[in-house]
């Protein structure tokens, strides 16, 4: 028998909610989910649960988990390490793909039609928006041909087509990289990565080969918290010395700062975890990109209500200016207002940031305004069918009553 596995992604859920929401459906026997082998593990887009064991839950069990937690789910699963799919609802939308529709047979167009999977259902429910690189995972390995089956779906993935493990690839496009230690009967997961010391002395190359963020000017001409000179000071900080994090390796490193920070009450107000959280900025973003954001996000305590000082370090705004992507595209350029305040003379870089994201917002409002007048059009139906039907209930009540008083 082959290897049988299913994950849960919780997009923005504390691991407390998850785990609440795991263990109450596992009282319902059909899903045979024992509580005690689930495994957790919460970063800052969510929290992930490991569900080791020969019987999947598939759509079912996804609906349950996220109509107890209240929150979208994502139910990622290996079948027979055969093939791999998801499961997902979120509010009134679900989406379902498998790579092989037709493993137990031949299935209607319609059913394969179904299994297809649809990126727009999971954009902005989980932190991407990107459906161009979802669909290129989104694939039935049916339609590809023999040479398809030997690339991967983006260039610096780990499994190709063909192989049941591509899921974890498409985790960690989707902001949950596999978090758990090794499995049974599955390859090395989590590969071997220099120590920090080997990063900043010999200046290696972020290893991910993700497409540089459209704010990449401010990397480029700019030292930011990204920069091997910032770290190497930040590593000599009171606070952060101590967790000697030269003889870890990135992967370790953000590990340990999402450790710490669960032992501190408010981690978002405490400076240490500020500083730490740049630290884990600089290897997320040397392993995987943009993602790195999340992190620069802890950097400074910025509440939507009350007061707060504001931040002060340009080389960390500098950072998450030049990661923030569309959807959190106000921080952006808080983010660069301020720089202007404390950095006036790079001014003429801020500002073109500034105007690139205007334009941007223009492009989406652009965009978008045929589908807000596709749904003012559909409210205003709906209005006048609403006073149609009120018109015409006042006049059955009018004929009742004429006919009560001749």
């Amino acid at each position: 028998m082959g290897l049988f596995l299913q994950t849960a992604l919780f997009p923005g859920c504390d691991e407390s909610i998850a785990r609440d929401a795991v263990e109450a459906v596992a009282k319902i026997p059909a899903f045979h989910i024992d509580p005690e082998t689930c495994r957790y593990a919460q970063n800052y887009e969510g929290t992930q649960v490991l569900m080791e064991g020969d019987c999947l839950g598939f759509a079912p069990l996804a609906k349950a988990l996220s109509d107890v937690a209240e929150n979208p789910v994502l139910l990622l699963y290996i079948y027979d390490g055969d093939y791999w799919g998801y499961d997902f609802y979120g509010g009134d939308e679900e989406d379902h793909f498998n790579t092989v529709p037709d493993y137990f047979g031949p299935v209607s167009p319609e059913e394969k039609q179904r299994l297809t999977g649809n990126p727009a259902a999971l954009s902005g429910w989980l932190p991407t928006w990107d459906t161009g690189m979802m669909r290129r995972y989104l694939v039935h390995w049916s339609d590809l041909d023999k040479d398809a089956m030997d690339e991967t779906a983006c260039p610096d993935d780990r499994f190709t087509y063909g192989d049941c493990w591509q899921m974890t690839d498409f985790m960690a496009r989707l902001g949950f990289p596999w978090a758990f230690d090794q499995v049974q009967d599955a390859p090395p997961l989590q590969p071997d990565y220099p120590k920090l010391w080997e990063i900043l002395e010999r200046e290696l190359p972020p290893v991910s080969t993700e497409v540089p963020p459209e704010g990449k000017a401010l990397l480029d001409r700019l030292p930011s918290a990204l920069s091997p000179e910032y770290v190497r000071r930040l590593l000599e900080e009171s606070g952060v010395k101590e967790f000697e994090f030269e003889e870890k390796d990135p992967a370790e490193i953000i590990e340990a700062v999402r450790f710490h920070r669960q032992t501190v009450s408010r981690p978002e107000c405490d400076p240490q975890c500020q500083r730490l959280a740049v630290l884990a900025a600089f290897c997320a973003f040397w392993l995987r990109g943009s993602i790195a954001w999340g992190f620069l996000d802890y950097a400074t305590y910025e509440p939507v209500y009350g007061s707060y000082e504001k931040p002060t370090d340009v080389y960390v705004l500098r950072a998450r200016a030049a990661l923030t992507d569309f959807s959190k595209r106000h921080r952006a350029l808080r983010d660069l207002e301020r720089l202007i305040e404390l950095d006036p003379a790079n001014r003429a870089l801020y500002q073109a940031e500034i105007r690139r994201w205007g334009s941007q917002e223009r492009a989406w409002e652009k965009q978008a305004e045929p589908r807000y007048e596709a749904i003012r059009q559909q409210w205003a139906e709906q209005d006048r069918q609403e006073k149609e039907r009120e018109g015409r209930r006042l006049q059955l009540i009018l004929e009742k009553r004429r006919k009560k008083n001749p």
